[in-house]
């Protein structure tokens, strides 16, 4: 039995030099919940000796847990990167469609909406017009991601923006009153 889920309106298929990834069979309508990530919760400590494998098919869900793939590939992990994503992360483990996704086209996200760390930094191949080329766990900083991206960064990513913006007072842990 999966512990994740993937919409029964995609399906898996090759994705050329990126592998395998997952597409779209039928139309999805915009916030349509795609896929929901499933898996064992791991502290950094044990997560940094683990095989690359599992840490490049995880998510970070907090500065030092992330969310571990099963051993062997479910349809869920397979979702790529992409630097003109059609989905977003709700909460910390769906993905949800952020526009209207034709018959045939690649689902995927952009990794900047849920990992703040080198766990996961690759040359990019989604081949989009401005492509950013290298992926890093730094991405989430770039303002234009983050005005591109508002309302579909994980809760992990989002809290982090708010506490590195101009208007979050260190001290109380709230965004200043104007």
């Amino acid at each position: 039995m999966p512990i994740s889920f993937i919409t029964s309106s995609a399906k898996v298929n090759s994705a050329g030099r990126k592998g395998r990834g997952i597409f779209a069979t039928s139309v999805i309508p915009a916030g349509t919940t795609v896929a929901a990530f499933g898996g064992s919760i791991t502290h950094r400590d044990e997560f940094s000796i683990l095989p690359e494998y599992r840490r490049t098919h995880s998510l970070q869900i907090d500065e030092d847990l992330f969310l571990l793939c099963p051993d062997e590939d479910e349809p869920a992990d397979l979702f790529n990167h992409s630097c003109a994503p059609n989905c977003g992360i709700g909460g910390n483990i769906l993905l949800v469609a952020m526009r209207e996704i034709q018959e045939g086209e690649e689902l995927s996200f952009d990794y900047a909406m849920s990992d703040a760390d080198d766990y996961d930094e690759f040359v990019c191949e989604c081949g989009e017009i401005g492509c950013r080329r290298l992926i890093t766990g730094a991405d989430w900083r770039r303002p234009e991601l983050q005005r591109a991206y508002k309302g579909w960064f994980s809760n992990y990513i989002s809290a982090k923006i708010r506490q590195n913006s101009p208007a979050f007072d260190q001290a109380s842990g709230q965004g200043l009153q104007h």
